[in-house]
């Protein structure tokens, strides 16, 4: 491969060859990467694979030295689980093998998920010309909805729209009921302490569609007067519908509302953002 073309993706949280602690690694279009538990034994006898091994840090002597097994492509990085077992991705276990395409992924090294994950960030992807941004008509209404950043409606709104956004992290549920909600607030790791989880995320569910259903235009004129029916959850309402399948549909209106009224942002998502919620 011609080196000015850079690595296809990159690799962290794994231990390269020779070092002692976890870091940053290019992988390159042709390259085999080997990842699993580093038995200095085992790889002294064998260099070529010494070389393109990447340790999982505290690996105990039951993980085989040879768990996974990284191919990497042009555009791309594909993963084989030792046996052909499954391998899990942001959370989901998919069969073997997985092909991993731009963007930014969670990988664990085991189904069982013992270890923690390493980040694999493919950076290169197929040329299909100029990606220009596509540009405004013009014409089309915007909504505006303010949340106070940092609140606990902001906080849920983020974890409720989380499927409509561009984020590179990517969701392990992108369901649309309360406890899918809550799945999200976990795994961003934002936490609502020492209350009821899912009769508060009830409460900030029914309130962000009050906000939506009550909201104006940039120009300052109300939806329900502009658009011949609003909130737009109630066009599809069913009588064979249950209550729990009216709420999510309601919640994935509400999330797609809030995305195009700019009410949330992918880097929210993306960011280092941790901790409890606000209440």
């Amino acid at each position: 491969m011609d080196a000015g073309e850079g690595p296809t993706a990159r690799v962290s949280g794994l231990i390269p060859p020779g070092a002692g602690a976890p870091r940053v690694i290019d992988l390159h279009a042709g390259e085999v990467w080997w990842i699993g538990r580093r038995d200095e034994e085992f790889l002294a006898a064998r260099p070529e694979l010494a070389a393109s091994h990447l340790a999982v840090p505290g690996a105990r002597p039951d993980l085989s030295v040879r768990q996974l097994e990284l191919r990497v492509g042009a555009v791309g990085v594909a993963i084989r689980s030792e046996r052909g077992s499954s391998v899990v991705v942001d959370g989901t276990v998919r069969p073997d093998p997985v092909v991993l395409t731009l963007g930014t992924s969670y990988v664990s090294p085991t189904p069982s998920g013992q270890y923690v994950d390493f980040e694999l960030t493919v950076v290169r992807a197929e040329d299909f010309g100029a990606q220009d941004a596509l540009a405004g008509s013009g014409t089309t209404l915007l909504l505006r909805i303010a949340l106070e950043p940092r609140s606990l409606a902001w906080t849920v709104a983020h974890a409720l729209a989380w499927p409509c956004m561009p984020s590179r992290r990517r969701p392990h549920n992108p369901g649309w009921s309360g406890r899918d909600v809550a799945d999200r607030l976990e795994q961003l790791g934002w936490t609502i302490t020492g209350q009821n989880v899912i009769t508060v995320l009830g409460r900030q569910l029914h309130g962000l569609a009050e906000r939506v259903a009550d909201c104006r235009l940039t120009d300052g004129r109300r939806a329900d007067q502009v658009f011949p029916s609003w909130p737009p959850w109630l066009d599809e309402e069913s009588e064979d519908e249950t209550r729990d399948q009216r709420a999510e549909r309601r919640n994935r209106f509400v999330a797609e509302a809030l995305w195009r009224a700019r009410a949330v942002a992918p880097d929210v998502i993306d960011g280092p953002r941790t901790g409890s919620a606000p209440s």
